[in-house]
């Protein structure tokens, strides 16, 4: 049984420990607030985006243009309307966070990661990763693309910006056929759902509306020089925005399940304390009791 003075030791240690993650809470508590606002603010922009790329899209199909063109092939193959080969290259993208102490917010995506693996012939995937904890579990298990181990802990749109650019590279170069990204969705502050999407090429979500749904909608703008100029340009910056909000809800994620699991740190911190204390106070107070029992019996045989 601990000493008095070892539990003493544990408590005033415990609830130093405890002081630290409640620090840790309140500072992911703050940072959550500040990544759910910029997802907030993004989504308006992103959605604009799409609905304006649909609109170019529609007028587009309907212009006579020289399919020789390299803008041309570009968009059509960003597009996702050019036949992929026989034999697919696939290219995963995993986005990890850096640090623990997150709870099961890297240990879910990457056994997601590890499942979807299962189905794929190695010998044409390639991974790459955003965030060093899916790196340091996947390195020996796979072949790796070491150029996108390390991000900067801040998400950014440039950021964003340089790895898209990088993946589109990639893919228009045929070194990739297909770019899919795992990550942890954010749905609130308690649940992380791990997700893949395909980021290349654009998957085909436009539908042609009926001609009077089509022609009410595309007299809303006016675009100048022409839908394929115009679509060159917002493809790219698309998958930008697509990344941006992507990496943005991995650290929303992060911080939703660092602030979960230190509050739960926190809390079993307190509930140790307790106990520790109740058994000091046990401890002590028996001490007492003996003490004074051998007052009492020293006492009674000096009357003797």
């Amino acid at each position: 049984m601990p000493s008095i003075k070892d539990l003493k030791k544990r408590i005033v240690s415990i609830r130093n420990t405890q002081q630290t993650t409640q620090a840790m809470k309140m500072v992911s508590a703050a940072k959550l607030r500040r990544a759910q606002d910029a997802i907030a603010h993004q989504k308006p922009y992103a959605l604009e985006l799409h609905e304006l790329i649909q609109v170019l899209v529609l007028q587009w199909e309907d212009l006579d243009l020289d399919q020789k063109k390299p803008d041309f092939l570009r968009v059509k193959s960003l597009l996702g309307l050019t036949p992929l080969p026989a034999t697919e290259k696939v290219f995963f993208l995993l986005v990890t966070s850096d640090r623990g102490l997150c709870g099961g917010f890297n240990s879910s995506v990457i056994r997601f990661a590890q499942r979807l693996l299962t189905d794929v012939d190695h010998s044409r995937a390639r991974m790459a990763f955003l965030g060093n904890k899916g790196y340091v579990y996947f390195k020996d298990k796979v072949s790796v693309w070491d150029d996108l181990v390390h991000m900067n802990s801040k998400v950014t749109f440039s950021e964003a910006k340089r790895i898209a650019d990088y993946l589109i590279n990639l893919y228009l170069t045929h070194q990739v056929d297909q770019v899919k990204i795992i990550y942890n969705e954010f749905k609130n502050v308690m649940t992380q759902k791990p997700v893949v999407e395909t980021f290349l090429p654009l998957p085909r979500i436009f539908k042609r509306r009926s001609s009077h749904q089509e022609f009410t909608h595309s007299q809303r703008y006016l675009v100048k020089p022409d839908p394929l100029t115009m679509l060159e340009a917002l493809v790219s910056k698309s998958f930008a925005i697509q990344l941006f909000r992507i990496l943005l809800e991995s650290q929303a994620g992060e911080h939703g399940a660092r602030m979960s699991a230190m509050e739960s740190a926190t809390r079993n911190a307190g509930e140790m304390i307790r106990e520790l204390t109740l058994q000091y106070n046990k401890q002590r107070q028996a001490g007492i009791t003996k003490e004074l029992l051998e007052i009492i019996a020293g006492s009674e045989s000096q009357k003797k």
